[in-house]
């Protein structure tokens, strides 16, 4: 859940071609994040508008930190083009007593980053540390749920063991860690953590990340999958949308992943560039506090369900989507995005909330919730005002002008709010802090498994996971019901029916689901990995295969050290015809803590 600095390096060129071309002498001119004088690295630069929080497994979890997560670790299975499971470090697997036992065949011959064997012993390691040590590793502990044991009998075989049927073993979103490593690290000092262990398993490793400006990996040549053809990634930040759109145009980006998808229109008509907003596991939702306890320190009234109802229908959600993000959005309804299957439950039309003031002030009216002194603010029997904090995060513009139109359209209606802007750690902390917040608007990632997601909303994962503290028994049971299903008809119908309550008791209002916005370059690269397939995005997709199968399109294009962009591609052509030199080049180039981390 929950922006870059240009970076060209040194290039050796002919004075006379300089002479001639002084937009490539000013280029070359502009130092590498990562200068490497002597070596030619095929380097691949993605921009993005989020900052990065850290590379440590078990406290950061801004989307760069997490795209690197699944480049750096492998996990016990993994996903193909259409979100099924698919072999990763399990090549095989089965289940026995109804569920409750699951054996995985661990594949062979892999190795950690650092040479060291990778066995069934590790993915062991992995789990019972998370399990062993939940007061500390709690941002997995939900994956766990029942299980009793996990053993590794040998080194390629896994069993995992628990007290009741477990549906999820095959979506287990864990990047496996390196025992001889980990081992000696006390959970306890997990989030103090300063020196993080970078090895892992995966096609690409952690190089360098400093926050606000880039993250570097680089390629794993022994990867049990084949080595990937570019030497280099980089995963240039920008504080703002309009220098990536720039940068992105001047051709110092292989791809640009944008906010809003009212920035790809400015990318459109890119040469040798292809554009693609494809909708995405997640979602923007204006949360309440709803944490019954007296350390809240949120406003108690909307602990009251009608509330939050009336709030849902006084929301025009298709003018949010027309405004907020260009019309390229799906309107929300509950909390599964339809990118993720048949999970997604849609209400039907006698339940379905739209926009309808006069309905919301009927709620309210029912409910005993009026304006007594008449300001305009509604209050309840006690004078207590309808008047709460409505957050937004400051690097979120869409979400910006969402609140916005949310803060006049519940004025219309009797409720005031207090609209802030602020910044996402600092907002994070907030919630942290007993709850320190009333309605916020925020958004989700979550895993391709609906799961994950709907434990958000379990008791257990107040003040954990949880941002808007969320209880209820009945949705609790049936948490762990499905959890139990291994059946999948029988799955399917237990968690719709947990998407319906979320969706009648509004802890949540799912806005709009996740769109990610996306041009990638198509005359340099080929290769890219589309999800969905032919039609999607190339990154940000939960899957490796852009960054493993990209090739150049003209194979002898190689960097020096990381410049790159078609712009300055097409100069180094100039040059070949005009000076008849060679020249080789291609082009290296968003949440937030710590300069170097």
């Amino acid at each position: 859940m929950r922006r870059c600095v240009r970076c060209l390096l040194a290039l050796v060129v002919a004075t006379a071609a300089l002479a001639l071309m002084p937009g490539l002498a000013a280029a070359v001119t502009s130092p590498s994040p990562s200068p490497s004088p002597s070596a030619t690295p095929l380097v691949f630069k993605v921009g993005i508008g989020e900052d990065v929080d850290g590379i440590n497994p078990f406290t950061n979890w801004s989307s760069i930190t997490w795209e690197g997560f699944r480049l750096n670790y492998d996990f016990l299975t993994w996903y193909d083009a259409n979100y099924k499971p698919t072999p990763d470090l399990a090549t095989s697997w089965s289940f026995t007593d109804g569920g409750r036992v699951w054996t995985f065949k661990i594949r062979s011959g892999v190795t950690w980053h650092d040479g060291v064997p990778l066995t069934a012993h590790d993915i062991a390691f992995t789990y019972n540390y998370i399990i062993d040590n939940s007061d500390y590793t709690w941002a997995y502990t939900q994956y766990f749920d029942h299980v009793t044991k996990v053993e590794a009998p040998d080194d390629t075989t896994l069993v995992i063991t628990s007290d009741r049927p477990n549906a999820g073993m095959l979506a287990l979103y864990v990047p496996i860690l390196p025992e001889h490593i980990w081992s000696k690290i006390p959970a306890k000092s997990l989030t103090t953590l300063k020196d993080v262990p970078k090895v892992g398993s995966g096609p690409f490793m952690f190089d360098q990340v400093v926050k606000s400006k880039y993250v570097s990996m680089k390629a794993n040549k022994k990867y049990f999958g084949g080595a990937p053809t570019i030497d280099e990634l980089y995963f240039m930040i920008y504080q703002d949308s309009d220098g990536l759109v720039q940068d992105y145009k001047a051709g110092n980006l292989d791809v640009a992943v944008v906010e809003s998808p009212s920035y790809l229109r400015s990318l459109q008509n890119v040469k040798g560039s292809k554009t693609v907003a494809a909708d995405r596991i997640g979602f923007h939702e204006l949360g309440f506090n709803c944490y019954q306890s007296p350390k809240s320190k949120g406003n108690p009234l909307l602990l009251d369900a009608h509330i939050r109802q009336a709030v849902h229908w006084a929301i025009d959600k298709q003018k949010i989507d027309q405004q907020a993000m260009d019309g390229k959005a799906v309107v929300g309804t509950s909390v599964i995005s339809p990118a993720a299957g048949d999970w997604h439950w849609n209400p039907p039309a006698g339940q379905l909330v739209t926009y309808n003031p006069e309905k919301a002030k009927q709620i309210l009216d029912a409910a005993g919730y009026k304006d007594r002194d008449g300001d305009g603010i509604r209050e309840d029997s006690k004078g207590r005002k309808l008047s709460f904090r409505l957050a937004a995060m400051s690097a979120y513009p869409n979400d910006i002008m969402a609140a916005k139109m949310i803060h006049q359209w519940l004025s219309d209606v009797g409720i005031q709010t207090k609209l802030e802007i602020v910044d996402e750690g600092a907002f994070g902390d907030r919630v942290a802090d007993n709850a320190d917040m009333d309605m916020y608007i925020w958004s989700w990632g979550g895993d391709i498994d609906p799961a994950f997601m709907l434990s958000c909303f379990t008791t257990t994962q107040i003040l954990n996971w949880s941002d808007c503290m969320y209880s209820n028994p009945v949705y609790d049971a049936l948490y762990k019901q499905q959890a139990a299903a291994v059946d999948r008809p029988e799955r399917l119908r237990v968690i719709h029916q947990m998407q319906q309550i979320l969706y009648q008791q509004d802890p949540y209002i799912v806005l709009w689901y996740a769109v990610d916005s996306q041009a990638y370059r198509t005359d340099k690269w080929t290769g890219y990995q589309l999800v969905p397939k032919g039609t999607g995005r190339p990154v940000w997709t939960f899957l490796r295969g852009t960054y493993i199968h990209l090739k150049p399109v003209v194979a002898e294009a190689k960097t020096s050290g990381g410049i790159g962009g078609g712009a300055i591609a097409g100069i180094v052509v100039a040059v070949v015809v005009v000076c008849g030199a060679v020249v080789f080049l291609l082009l290296r180039r968003r949440r937030p803590q710590s300069e170097e981390l």
